[in-house]
């Protein structure tokens, strides 16, 4: 049967010291203090601390908590500022701190969206899934090797993360952005996938300091946005791979799951086009 998930109902902090939180971790240790879910103050204060470091968010934008907004989601916040955030909620907890993480990136969104939707895609089509899937479950992909780029296309993850393993941060590494994967991570289950977006970097990309490789990529991707025109420019990515992601040991008979590290696919993405 196919894997439930449910996201733990408790606060928690544990999780600011893993590996898979490391992007996560960068802009949310103002709330390593708390010993329970941050209320509108707590949320404020973390905002108002990013701010003052330099996090290029929008003027005023801010998550308010349980609002019940008068527009459509992504309308509700271009319009106001005003992020619709449920409370005691690992989902949207996760999508605050990625408007801290992801600033420009997230404000490229939401302005996709509004662009989608004014030109006439007011439901679901090809611009807004993909912008959809980049925010819900997308990593940032930079890589400055081809051919390790090509393994992710082709789900040659043997390669990748057991022939390649010493190249992982080196020539290529994932940085998640969609909200709904630290939410799911929280509670790791085996099909756990994601949605990479490759973006090709210099090799001396992987040696800066972490804070400057997450504002280099926020400003890459929300650059070559308009080129994320569909869903097939997004490789499906069995996160718990990624080297240090899952607790598991990763070898080589972690990686023979082919159930779940699959080795092909109907068609190539056009990620390189």
């Amino acid at each position: 049967m196919p894997q439930v998930f449910t996201a733990p109902a408790d606060w928690s902090t544990a999780w600011l010291r893993r590996p898979a939180y490391a992007v996560w971790a960068a802009v949310a240790q103002p709330l390593a203090a708390q010993t329970d879910w941050p209320e509108q103050a707590a949320l404020d204060a973390l905002f108002a601390q990013a701010r003052a470091a330099g996090c290029l968010l929008p003027p005023g934008l801010r998550c308010v908590l349980d609002l019940q907004p008068d527009a459509y989601y992504e309308s509700h916040i271009a319009a106001t500022g005003q992020v619709p955030t449920r409370a005691r909620n690992w989902h949207d907890l996760f999508n605050a701190l990625a408007w801290l993480a992801w600033p420009r990136l997230k404000t490229a969104l939401n302005a996709r969206h509004q662009a989608a939707i004014a030109a006439g895609e007011a439901k679901r089509g090809p611009i807004r899934d993909s912008a959809t899937l980049l925010d819900e479950c997308g990593l940032l992909m930079p890589y400055a090797e081809r051919t390790l780029a090509e393994a992710v296309d082709g789900m040659r993850w043997g390669e990748l993360w057991q022939d390649r393993r010493a190249d992982w941060g080196r020539l290529i590494d994932a940085y998640p952005l969609g909200h709904a994967l630290p939410e799911m991570l929280l509670a790791p289950f085996i099909g756990l996938t994601g949605k990479a977006w490759l973006l090709p970097v210099d090799a001396d990309f992987f040696s800066l300091p972490f804070h400057t490789r997450l504002a280099r990529l926020d400003a890459l991707a929300a650059e070559r946005l308009s080129t994320l025109d569909r869903p097939s420019r997004l490789a499906p990515l069995p996160v718990l791979g990624i080297p240090g992601w899952h607790a598991d040991a990763q070898d080589a008979g972690f990686y023979a799951n082919a159930d779940y590290f699959r080795p092909s696919r109907r068609a190539p993405s056009v990620w390189a086009a």
